[in-house]
């Protein structure tokens, strides 16, 4: 079972397609995305969203993330992309980078990164970015949600130039997985979406993780540093147990 979620008027066949709102015939479940909660007894193979992510309040972003990991199947992953990188985006204007609408980087240009552009929208509050990000703050809020393992990387949108590597995405999951298996197995999951979403050919991993579940759930939180010590303390008691002297 795979969920699209914030699907809009993107609709993903082979998926359950998600949204707060009515889309037509695109979204087959209406749900509150804030915290997003699957049907009893049921768990998800993946998690998938695109230009997604930054529309949520900024307070829900975790919350939204760990009902995702809460919900994962024990091999399912979830990978958001299309979130817009903050710190690109400005050195792409500082440097009066080439633009998409129009030759140059411009100001226009930042704004519709930062706040989406989402006056001529319907609905344009739901439109709007909430919220800013770059690989530091990705990878912050994949731990603080508890995933185990996780890689973020950066590409350019299908039809857009090389120096607009300012897209930002996350694989994660919940048990513990090396680094170079995500990386693997995301370069395979998104090669199903390459010259639609992103092209494949530009995709950079940036920032990753692998952690033992339990320290990783630990390592999240307003009291993670003692979270942490009390973790390691368990599992070192622990080994010492199982493996007697």
């Amino acid at each position: 079972m795979k969920y699209h979620m914030g699907c809009g008027m993107e609709r993903l066949d082979g998926y359950v397609n998600v949204d707060i709102r009515e889309t037509g015939t695109v979204a087959d479940l209406i749900a509150d995305l804030n915290d997003p909660k699957l049907p009893d007894g049921q768990t998800a193979d993946a998690f998938f969203s695109h230009a997604f992510f930054e529309h949520l309040m900024r307070d829900s972003r975790v919350p939204h993330l760990k009902a995702l990991r809460a919900g994962l199947a024990p091999d399912g992953f979830a990978c958001y992309i299309g979130l817009p990188d903050f710190r690109r985006v400005a050195e792409l204007y500082l440097q009066g980078g080439p633009g998409v609408i129009g030759p140059t980087f411009d100001l226009y240009h930042v704004y519709r990164y930062t706040h989406g552009d989402p006056e001529h929208k319907s609905g344009w509050d739901a439109q709007l970015h909430k919220s800013l990000f770059d690989v530091e703050e990705v990878g912050r809020l994949v731990r603080d949600a508890g995933f185990a393992s996780y890689v973020v990387f950066r590409y350019v949108y299908p039809g857009e130039a090389d120096e607009l590597d300012l897209s930002l995405g996350f694989y994660a999951t919940a048990h513990q997985r090396s680094t170079a298996e995500l990386e693997r197995d995301c370069r395979a999951y998104l090669a199903d979406f390459d010259g639609r979403f992103l092209r494949l050919d530009t995709l950079r991993f940036e920032d990753g993780r692998s952690r033992p579940a339990p320290l990783a759930r630990a390592g999240s939180g307003p009291h993670r540093k003692f979270a942490q010590r009390l973790a390691y303390f368990l599992a070192a008691r622990l080994a010492r147990n199982t493996h007697p002297a």
